[in-house]
């Protein structure tokens, strides 16, 4: 089955494929005068059936047109001059056979003869530009078959849409563009990150340093010691009585890794005869004696902190180390 269809607006028929069909449902635009209609009004099967009827009030009415006036006889005019060398016209193909010579026959007849009506074609190719007149042009050439141009109803169909957007995305300038971008926006990412671990990049790599210091002064931040409490242990503590309600604590710290790292705070835990909780105290780095901001890499640090009880006696104690 070979399906065509007739254009509502200048009549010209068709070639349709049924894909077209289903993929804009229905609509087609003319190839000839850009019009978008339905397929689907005109359709017509080109082996069994006759085109569809062109609207009436399409086509111009001759029969209404005044006769031109016919002018008084007037004396022969003087000869002309020869005329101006003028170029050969361009050499024309001969108009080809018609592709379907059944449908020429099949279209209503009755029309007026009017030499500036232009007859609806079939156009296989696009048109060649002539010399001759399009009145004297029209009523000759072959029907030749054109496929219409597919467009969506209301919006294009999804698979040019996203052709389209692939294309724009593709563009030279839009590339560019979006290499910028990402250059840019990994600059911020390694900034972040380098502001973020500022004190562990300080420590592993002591040539940043002064960078990181020019950054943290610039954006108003504080480089400090790293913190990395499995790196450091307790060796030894001890608790001493001094005096008569005093006591002193002994503790020796120990940085198990080859890079400096902050000094970590003390929480120390006291203990009656009974098991029960006396006292508890969180002591900060510059409270113990000497006071420190780091331990440095592989080494030993002795520590000491002295405090009063009062008259309740110590019988235990615990000492644990840890970063706020």
């Amino acid at each position: 089955m070979s399906l065509a269809t007739r254009c509502t607006a200048c009549g010209t028929v068709f070639r349709i494929v049924e894909d077209q069909l289903r993929v804009s449902d229905g609509w087609v635009r003319c190839g000839r005068c850009a019009e978008v209609f339905d397929a689907r009004e005109m359709l017509f099967d080109i082996e069994r059936d006759a085109p569809p009827p062109w609207p009436a009030n399409f086509a111009p009415s001759a029969l209404n047109t005044p006769p031109a006036p016919t002018l008084p006889p007037t004396s022969p005019p003087p000869p002309p001059t020869a005329p101006a060398p003028t170029p050969a016209p361009a050499w024309e193909p001969p108009p080809e056979p018609d592709t379907e010579p059944g449908l020429r026959d099949a279209l209503p007849t009755g029309w007026p003869e009017d030499a500036s009506r232009q007859e609806p074609r079939w156009v296989d190719e696009e048109q060649r530009p002539s010399t001759a007149p399009a009145a004297a042009r029209a009523p000759t050439e072959p029907l030749r078959a054109r496929q219409p141009d597919v467009v969506a109803a209301g919006s294009l169909p999804e698979f040019m849409r996203r052709a389209e957007s692939d294309a724009r995305w593709n563009r030279p300038a839009v590339r560019a563009a979006l290499g910028l971008l990402s250059l840019l926006l990994a600059a911020l990412l390694a900034l972040q990150l380098a502001l973020h671990f500022r004190d562990a990049i300080a420590a592993l790599h002591p040539p940043a340093r002064g960078i990181l210091q020019s950054l943290c002064s610039t954006l108003g931040c504080e480089l400090r010691p790293w913190r990395r409490i499995e790196a450091l242990s307790i060796e030894s503590t001890s608790l001493n009585p001094v005096g008569k309600s005093g006591y002193r604590l002994h503790l020796s710290l120990r940085n198990k890794t080859a890079v400096d790292v902050a000094a970590p705070w003390v929480e120390l835990s006291l203990t009656d005869s009974t098991g029960a909780a006396l006292a508890r105290r969180v002591l900060e780095p510059r409270a113990l004696s000497p006071s420190l901001t780091q331990v440095n890499a592989d080494s030993e640090q002795a520590l000491s902190f002295s405090f009063s009880t009062g008259e309740q006696r110590v019988s235990g104690y615990s000492v644990n180390i840890f970063y706020p």
